[in-house]
């Protein structure tokens, strides 16, 4: 053990080689309250006095990156020492994460720098990056059409009807250089991996706007005047808009019941297929009606069958299926179901179905055909 003194005064010194003095067989060769009787001590100050003046280290208890040896201040630190062999230093530990946080920073530059060296031409923008951008500008962004906010800092269905949906969204406006990623973003949203890979999580990202205000003025205008949205409801792209936002709002739906009876099901080709061919013929109310029944009888299986819970699960879509079929082919008068609380009209759908086809949440009360005309595509 090495005895490192900061004090120049004499009797502080004596104080602290005496607090640390050991006999031959290592241990401490006083007691504390021998050495504040013999320095007119009172017994509890003399640790914290000598932790103040002076320290000791051995060479074999050392941080396990940079070989420093640990300092002790106290007889109860020096005595768990062989918990400190080999551990990582609070010095090295600080330094990793500021090579950490700088990576990130650096990350999140070249991401910003990439985009902006893209910006796109506001006339030359599609008819989805226009809607999608306004939808992101109208839940997430700030007053002064400069920034959107995290999406994970807003309650469900904000931007979209589903959360997965949401992460595309941002995506799509990501890829077409209409977002750039805010320099003072959260840097747990940037996660680094193994060979220089990196990956970020959307949802903890703020972002600015590539358009400057004008132009974002400019865009907002578009969808209040009334020549041009007469020329959106006839776009078959909106078409495919409008369908896209019906299903992820039943998909929604879907996981939520799903998950109030302690179901899992991770929604693919096959579940999409099926409900897209409900809303060819049903609202996404009644839809809503096919699928909490076939949520309800899955749920019952399971209780009085011995099955999983991944093949209940697996059983929805079927039920969901012959549901809608059995409806059809015996024209039932399905019941449509209120929306749920927790899954309100998001700001996709208002602009889709409140603002271009001037109905009040038509998209959830009214089946698509009934809202577009065959004679007239889109007529209202």
């Amino acid at each position: 053990m090495q005895l490192e003194i900061l004090t120049d005064d004499e009797l502080n010194a004596r104080i602290c080689a005496d607090y640390w003095r050991q006999t031959e067989e290592g241990e401490f060769a006083l007691k504390i309250r021998e050495i504040a009787t013999a320095h007119g001590m009172k017994p509890h100050v003399v640790s914290k006095f000598v932790e103040r003046h002076a320290f000791v280290w051995r060479e074999d208890i050392c941080c396990g990156r940079c070989k420093q040896p640990y300092r002790f201040g106290t007889r109860s630190q020096y005595q768990e020492r062989r918990w400190f062999q080999n551990r990582i230093c609070k010095a090295c530990i600080d330094a990793e994460r500021q090579a950490i946080a700088d990576e990130k920073r650096g990350l999140i530059l070249k991401m910003r720098q990439s985009a902006e060296n893209n910006t796109p031409d506001p006339a030359t923008l599609d008819l989805t990056s226009k809607i999608y951008l306004l939808a992101a500008i109208q839940a997430l962004g700030d007053e002064q059409f400069t920034t959107i906010e995290p999406l994970d800092d807003y309650p469900t269905c904000t931007l979209s009807p589903d959360s997965v949906y949401d992460h595309k969204v941002l995506r799509h406006l990501i890829d077409n250089h209409l977002l750039l990623i805010c320099l003072g973003t959260r840097l747990e949203a940037v996660e680094l991996h193994e060979d220089d890979r990196f990956s970020v999580d959307l949802g903890e990202c703020a972002f600015n706007l590539a358009l400057d205000a004008d132009h974002v003025t400019a865009l907002v205008n578009e969808f209040f005047d009334e020549e041009i949205i007469q020329g959106v409801r006839q776009a078959p792209e909106f078409v495919a808009l409008c369908k896209e936002v019906q299903l992820n709002e039943c998909l929604g739906f879907l996981k939520t019941i799903l998950e109030d009876h302690q179901l899992y099901l991770s929604p693919g080709e096959k579940t999409r297929q099926v409900i897209s061919q409900c809303l060819e013929k049903f609202s996404v109310a009644q839809v809503y009606n096919f699928i909490w029944r076939a949520t309800k009888d899955a749920a019952a299986y399971y209780m009085r069958s011995s099955i999983s819970k991944r093949q209940a699960a697996n059983s929805v879509v079927g039920n969901i299926s012959r549901n809608m079929e059995r409806a059809v082919a015996n024209d039932w008068d399905v019941k449509p179901f209120h929306r749920n609380y927790n899954l309100p009209q998001s700001s996709l759908s208002r602009i889709i179905f409140n603002m271009v086809l001037g109905t009040d949440d038509g998209g959830f009360e009214c089946p698509l055909h009934e809202l577009i005309k065959q004679e007239n595509p889109l007529s209202v």
